[in-house]
């Protein structure tokens, strides 16, 4: 059964014995250093040092888990509840020895005594147990029992063994590519974006490539958002995760933040990484104008584009058009994009769908495919439009450069300018069908994902519908939404069909 999230493939290559043996080194003067603070500052900042031992401990797991290469999350974890064990031991036995040289005033000898402990386990265990059965140790002149000694090293063992092995495990399970032989480089979006839910979470289990449709940009100052990670693998697909971020009142008046994880690690097959961030990261263009027109014209064309923007669309068509046969081809797509815009401002409609499709040939983009097939729709070559407009969609599936809902409206809408009503309705149940799917009209829902209003669907859809077809049929073609509609939903779509339509005779089961 195919997993949408990344699987580890359980591998552990021999590297992992001798770099262990290296990690147990490393561990040394770490237990060292921690042994010698504990004996020189206040118990209170002792706990604190035993967070940082342990989290010093974890790096060490973790580095060993990235450079043995080690996709097994179950060996990882017994790797680091192994050095955690090292290193309380370790500590333990130059913790002792620090002891028992204070107490004899010969501290040069103190890696000897210690070096003896480690190798005589029983012994060690001897002394410690006469600690914790006697009167205690003093630290900084402060007397602590024996038993809270004990205490403490049974919390720090319990500690200890928590987060090396966590940590451990958590490399182990993160996305490695296996043709490649290397980690996947991890890099957290800038930016963010509106909180997902559940449902959000399984259209991207069962569609990736919805990514960057459901992750709609917020301000960076939003106090609740969604954060996404992407993994890149240099041979084979990428993946994400999102978590959730929402800001709570602390306990002190202070803002907590609580994370809640959607998903780890899911794949992103044959999807461009790179292009994705570029698209989630830039400004959105929601009207669908084409980002190729925003860049700076050639100078031999900036008095057409001046022309252009003054409205003088005739003029501007007929100096763009002497650029047309430039030797560069970027001068050459900026005079056909003029020369089709300012046809189509004009409503020459033929010479309009002739720029826009040679300008396709040069950027093949959705905007142009789109823009070619709602032109050619205008100028009377309705098949040549759906042809266009298929290849748009086709193109919009892998470059996600427009809301695919503009898609098919910009098309219907120019359907319904030349009376081809008929024709449009397999284009409007493509509408229709994103709020099956979605199962709320919600104003904020819909919102969030770029989704036009449900009331403006309905309202803007009704004299398509109703020239396509009779007011039963129109009726029915409506209520073919009620089952896939929440509560609320089912009830404003019968109001407005009672409105629009006059009161039905039958009403929908409301299950």
């Amino acid at each position: 059964m195919n997993n949408p999230c990344y699987q580890a493939s359980g591998r552990v290559p021999v590297t992992l014995l001798p770099l262990f043996l290296l990690a147990l080194l490393a561990i040394l003067p770490c237990a060292w250093v921690y042994a010698w603070a504990l004996g020189s500052i206040p118990i209170v900042i002792g706990v604190l040092l035993a967070f940082a031992y342990s989290a010093c401990m974890a790096l060490i797991v973790r580095t060993l888990a990235t450079c043995a290469k080690v996709r097994n999350p179950g060996w990882m974890g017994k790797a680091g509840i192994l050095l955690a064990l090292a290193g309380w031991y370790v500590q333990w036995a130059f913790w002792l020895a620090m002891l028992v040289s204070a107490k004899s005033g010969a501290t040069a000898g103190t890696l000897q005594v210690a070096l003896n402990a480690a190798l005589d386990p029983a012994d060690m265990f001897a002394v410690a147990s006469d600690i914790a059965t006697s009167g205690g140790v003093r630290i900084r002149n402060a007397a602590v029992p024996g038993f809270i000694v004990a205490l403490i090293w049974l919390g720090e063992l319990a500690m200890h063994l928590m987060l090396p092995s966590l940590m451990g495990r958590m490399r182990a399970g993160e996305p490695f590519c296996e043709t490649a032989l290397a980690w996947a480089d991890s890099q957290v979006v800038e930016g963010r974006f509106a909180l997902l839910g559940s449902e959000d979470v399984e259209r991207l289990r069962a569609d990736p490539a919805l990514l960057p449709t459901l992750l709609v940009p917020l301000a960076l100052d939003a106090p609740d958002y969604a954060e996404l990670t992407i993994y890149r693998c240099r041979a084979s697909d990428s993946f994400a995760s999102l978590v959730n971020i929402t800001s709570h009142p602390g306990d002190r008046g202070r803002p907590e933040r609580r994370k809640e994880p959607l998903v780890d690690y899911l794949r992103l097959p044959g999807m461009d990484v790179d292009a994705l961030v570029r698209q989630l990261t830039q400004p959105q263009d929601i009207a669908g104008r084409d980002e190729n027109a925003d860049r700076p014209v050639a100078p031999e064309l900036a008095p057409a584009l001046a022309l252009l923007q003054d409205g003088a669309h005739e003029q501007a068509c007929t100096a763009a058009a002497a650029q047309l046969n430039s030797d560069d081809p970027a001068v050459q797509a900026d005079a056909l994009r003029i020369c089709a815009l300012a046809c189509s401002g004009i409503e020459r409609w033929s010479e309009a769908r002739y720029f826009w499709q040679a300008l396709f040939g040069h950027e093949p983009t959705a905007h142009n495919a789109l823009q070619a097939a709602t032109t050619s729709v205008m100028a009377g070559a309705t098949a040549q439009g759906v042809d266009w407009v298929e290849q748009a969609a086709e193109l919009n599936l892998r470059s996600r450069e427009l809301p695919m809902l503009q898609v098919w409206i910009g098309f219907v809408t120019a359907l319904g300018r030349v009376g081809q009503e008929r024709a449009a309705l397999p284009y409007l149940e493509k509408i229709r069908q994103v709020y099956a799917e979605l199962g709320t009209t919600d104003a904020t829902v819909l919102y969030a994902q770029r989704i036009p209003f449900f009331g403006a669907f309905l309202d803007n859809t009704r004299p398509l519908v109703r020239a396509a077809l009779d007011d039963e049929q129109g009726r029915r073609w409506y209520a073919a939404l009620l089952p896939s509609l929440d509560a609320s939903g089912r009830q404003e779509l019968n109001a407005w069909l009672d409105e629009a339509f006059g009161e039905s005779a039958w009403q929908q089961p409301m299950a």
